[in-house]
């Protein structure tokens, strides 16, 4: 029976049976000992020999031996409608085939949620990790964050996309974990909290209710299938296939390194095409698919929706367990790929902008500072042992207590975990917020907050993926310079204090009089200056420098030109005029008068004997 057939024995046979080759059923008992006890070995080779993938076959000599070989008419192997090995452990068994595909799986393996796998995998950055939980999941899963946090924890390195404030990694309650809990949807601080809960219990009851309805009747579907009919309504709605494409690509060039052996180059490596076709009847139903095949998906912009994507890699997570086994180091490997893409999805869904952004921080040192199409709240957020701080708002918790998911402006651009209670909205008036004594890393920050809020009075077509980045370069160095020049004012001195209280009248006079000569030049408020004129008026002077940038552009053309064919002409030894012929490797002339006067100097160093 299927059951009772492992399909890692497969590869093992293959490499003693190759082109056609023999051997006694012995040795390929005690090839699988490995792997599997001698018992499920011997059931093994005996269930291949009676399903006909491996023949008996005597040899010659005086004492005739019996041996086994492959089948090596590939048409005669038996063959079945859908695939005999489940698609989340990997194992033969009782199967179910999925109603829409010709995959199947074991009703006990199949998941709750399809984003969800059915397995754990501890961090390579020190903290337990954990797969987004679903809601309607009861089983209780305390015991792998246990198990993972056994290990000493050392201090991370976080990326730009990490999702844990490195001074809470100490703490497992203080991971964020996406689930249904967590709602892109994100409520502003400044609405009223009774209004904010009730609407959000009635958005969460909606969606509890959707999944409750949907359960039942989706689980006679493989989790492939599954996560296609989603594929539509968990796509960022304003991604085409070329940004698609761009954002897949910086993922896999950053995550691909965890697989370094695939079945397609396993077999390209070692077997030939007779060998290759046998593996793929007796194994595979579906195409192999190969770390190569998707790269050439990625590069060709291939994939419409995200899903697309995660589904190749769980089609190549099954080959590669199906092909090495599920414990093999190869399986083990898709698992971390799986976990770090998946991450990259969910940032991709929650802000397109944002996850590139971050991966383009390099061409940029303000790149927080861009708008997102996706507008994001901005907030202090206050963390204990630091002063408010501002930071944009990722997303927000549904359940009690309230949390706020929250990327910081300035330095590393962190994210934590903040209560509902220590955020606060962003105030109009950003100069309140800096103090004279205030650190340098707060004003940084601060600075790239009023940057960033300059920035989002223009269009975020302008930052987009195919806008022009010089446009966009100009628009960030001219927003900066304004926003150094405001916040610089409230420093200069080290005593801001008002005038006196006691002689109101003078300052009264003062004030009202500016041609007194010893009256301070009048400094324009807020009120002063509407903002339509200096918005009107930072456009104007955005477009004159950007005028003034591709003069010099040309200019700097012209003169390269003019510089390259003066380097590829060659000029005269005496009067520095343009050469016409040379005398050596060291000297030409314009003129042979030019080198009859010019013998006497140049003959002790000339290399053509005269």
């Amino acid at each position: 029976m299927a059951s009772d057939f492992p399909p890692l024995a497969i590869r093992i046979w293959m490499h003693k049976l190759k082109k056609g080759g023999g051997q006694p059923a012995a040795i390929l008992e005690r090839s699988l000992l490995n792997f599997m006890s001698a018992e499920a070995a011997s059931l093994s080779v005996a269930n291949a020999t009676e399903r006909g993938i491996l023949l008996p076959r005597a040899l010659g000599g005086r004492a005739k031996r019996l041996t086994l070989t492959f089948c090596q008419k590939v048409s005669s192997l038996p063959s079945s409608t859908s695939d005999p090995y489940c698609f989340e452990c990997h194992l033969p068994g009782v199967i179910q085939k999925c109603s829409s595909c010709e995959r199947s799986f074991h009703e006990d393996c199949q998941r709750k949620d399809p984003e969800k796998p059915n397995y754990s995998v501890p961090s390579d950055k020190g903290q337990p990790y954990r797969f987004p939980v679903n809601e309607s999941d009861k089983e209780p899963e305390n015991h792998q964050i246990v198990e993972a946090s056994q290990t000493p924890t050392p201090k991370p390195l976080l990326d730009y996309n990490s999702n844990i404030n490195q001074d809470l990694l100490a703490t497992p309650d203080s991971l964020k974990h996406e689930s249904l809990e967590w709602d892109d949807d994100v409520f502003f601080v400044s609405e009223q909290k009774g209004a904010r809960q009730r609407q959000q219990a009635r958005i969460k009851d909606e969606l509890q209710t959707s999944l409750d309805s949907d359960e039942g009747s989706d689980l006679g579907r493989c989790t492939r299938c599954r996560l296609l009919s989603l594929a539509a309504l968990h796509n960022p709605p304003q991604l085409d296939k070329q940004e698609l494409g761009c954002l897949l690509k910086y993922s896999w060039e950053k995550h691909h390194s965890w697989i370094t052996m695939d079945v397609a180059k396993y077999m390209a490596k070692h077997w030939n095409e007779r060998d290759k076709a046998l593996i793929k009847r007796i194994l595979f139903k579906s195409k192999i698919l190969g770390l190569a095949d998707i790269e050439r998906n990625i590069e060709a912009n291939k994939y419409t929706y995200l899903t697309e994507f995660l589904m190749h890699l769980l089609d190549l997570q099954h080959n590669i367990a199906v092909f090495f086994g599920p414990k093999s180091e190869e399986y083990n490997a898709t698992k971390w790929l799986v976990r770090d893409v998946t991450h990259d999805i969910r940032e991709i869904r929650r802000c397109p902008d944002c996850y590139r952004y971050s991966n383009e921080a390099s061409l940029s040192d303000l790149w927080f500072a861009k708008p997102c199409l996706q507008r994001h709240e901005l907030v202090f957020a206050k963390q204990t042992g630091s002063p408010p701080w501002p930071a944009k708002v990722m997303s927000v918790s549904k359940r009690q207590p309230i949390k706020y998911d929250v990327r910081f402006f300035g330095g590393s651009h962190s994210r934590a975990l903040i209560s509902e209670r220590d955020i606060t909205p962003i105030e109009s008036d950003i100069q309140s917020q800096i103090k004279p004594r205030s650190s340098r890393a707060l004003s940084a920050a601060l600075r790239e907050l009023q940057c960033h809020m300059m920035l989002s009075h223009y269009s975020a077509s302008l930052f987009g993926f195919h806008a022009d980045p010089a446009t966009a370069e100009n628009l960030i160095q001219v927003a900066l310079s304004h926003c150094t020049e405001s916040s610089e004012a409230p420093t200069t001195s080290k005593r801001g204090r008002p005038s006196t209280p006691a002689n109101p009248g003078t300052a009264k006079k003062r004030r009202l009089n500016p041609n007194t000569p010893d009256a301070p030049s009048p400094v324009p408020t807020r009120a002063t200056i509407p903002d339509s004129v200096t918005y009107d008026k930072l456009t104007a002077e955005i477009l004159r420098a950007h005028e003034d940038l591709l003069k010099c552009q040309r200019k700097l053309t012209a003169m390269q030109q003019k510089l390259d064919e003066v380097k590829r002409k060659q000029w005269c030894y005496l009067c520095l005029e343009e050469a016409v012929f040379d005398c050596c490797f060291t000297a030409s002339y314009c003129s042979g008068e030019c080198q009859r006067r010019d013998k006497r100097r140049h003959q002790a160093i000339c290399k053509v004997n005269h």
